[in-house]
């Protein structure tokens, strides 16, 4: 069955907006017509030049921007939009809504009467669920007719559940990775000093203070050592706390071996990791609790070890004792023990390396995960065409 799927995303269509989405619905155009009603938010790498995104049409998706989708509350402006999409592209069978925007897609999947997926990330299936902002539009689309939910690691299904939203409906679905821009690297032995990357966004829940503090406890062992952090603050407030993540690490010391390198695109990350040893990822809870951090995934496809916190859906990832090390928020002792242990055992650090390769490629290969995600659309919009017509409708006026 052909099918139509239009994508909703807050992000501009490209992969220097929001890689991970970007991936999913590119992934997708390989089975359906892929259309996209896209907002204008500029994305976490908007203003990085290393890399270029492919066009729409090279990715075999079609884009109709929109500059406003909190209007898609507002009934007669879905209607009006409905009418819009259909008229320039055709009918839509399904409807997918990304991160937050799973919110507002419901409105527009009612006014075009076909069945909504929507895909949550993380903050989304936590402090946004029950939030003043979007906590109604949930609410709509928990009884939304034949929808399903996905969360991407584990401990959001649960939350999703707990939320109200059908179990039987509600699935995990793990963010893929392009293995064929993340090779493996070998890491041949060489006399250096011990290298460290963590690439996080400066937002409270990503823990750079902890690691800071647990690199500090690391190079008492090995002096030498190097910390390098990737990423920047998306707000003035992720800003603020980056400055004082610098303050932090000359406070005690350790100026020139903490090293923060700013933002790069996904293209030169995946080159920079072969040149580290570890990868480092220090997730703490801090008003919501994340899926599995896209850093880690791409970091293990290029078989670096990982040493991370044993902190929401991380340890779907980070397998302890086989592809990494786990250590719980906040313990800067243990951080800085696990790190010691890798960073004096070259064996064991290739050991987790080439087993983590091995499970990104066995749990969160792109391709397979595309696959399972069309067949999930292809079931979802079966089971909406199997609902009589009052049972839908039903579903809609709730």
């Amino acid at each position: 069955m052909s099918l139509t799927v239009l994508h909703l995303t807050w992000y501009r269509f490209g992969r220097r907006h929001h890689p991970a989405t970007w991936q999913m619905i590119v992934g997708l155009a390989q089975h359906f017509r892929t259309l996209v009603l896209s907002g204008d938010c500029p994305g976490y790498f908007a203003d990085v030049g290393y890399f270029e995104s492919p066009s729409a049409a090279e990715a075999g998706v079609e884009v109709h921007s929109h500059p406003d989708l909190h209007a898609l509350r507002q009934p007669e402006l879905a209607a009006s939009l409905a009418t819009t999409l259909k008229r320039r592209w055709g009918p839509i069978d399904a409807v997918v809504g990304h991160l937050s925007c799973g919110a507002l897609a419901v409105h527009l999947a009612r006014q075009l009467r076909v069945p909504m997926l929507a895909v949550f990330h993380g903050d989304d299936a936590n402090v946004e669920l029950e939030s003043r902002e979007f906590g109604s539009d949930y609410a709509t689309l928990r009884s939304a007719p034949a929808a399903c939910f996905l969360g991407v690691s584990r401990n959001l299904v649960e939350r999703l559940i707990a939320f109200g939203m059908p179990a039987e409906r509600t699935y995990p679905h793990h963010l893929g990775v392009d293995l064929t821009s993340y090779a493996a690297s070998e890491r041949r032995e060489v006399a250096r000093p011990i290298r460290i990357v963590m690439a996080a966004w400066f937002r409270p829940s990503k823990g750079h203070e902890m690691a800071i503090r647990g690199f500090e406890k690391l190079v008492r062992s090995f002096p030498d050592a190097s910390l390098d952090f990737f990423g920047d603050g998306e707000t003035p407030d992720q800003r603020r706390t980056g400055d004082q993540m610098i303050a932090l690490a000359d406070r005690i010391g350790l100026a020139s071996a903490v090293r923060f390198r700013g933002p790069v695109g996904v293209d030169v990350l995946a080159k920079e990791f072969a040149d580290f040893d570890i990868a480092l990822q220090t997730s703490v809870s801090a008003g919501q609790v994340e899926g599995v951090p896209n850093a880690i995934l791409e970091a293990m496809a290029t078989a670096l070890p990982v040493v991370a916190t044993h902190h929401g859906g991380i340890p779907e990832a980070v397998l302890h004792e086989r592809t990494g090390l786990l250590v719980q928020e906040h313990d800067h002792e243990g951080l800085g023990r696990a790190l010691a242990r890798l960073a004096g055992d070259r064996e064991l650090r290739i050991r987790y390396g080439i087993a983590g390769r091995k499970w990104i490629e066995q749990k969160f290969d792109s391709i397979r995960q595309s696959d399972r995600l069309a067949d999930r659309v292809r079931e979802m919009v079966k089971a909406y065409a199997s609902l009589g017509g009052p049972e839908r409708e039903t579903g809609w006026r709730l």
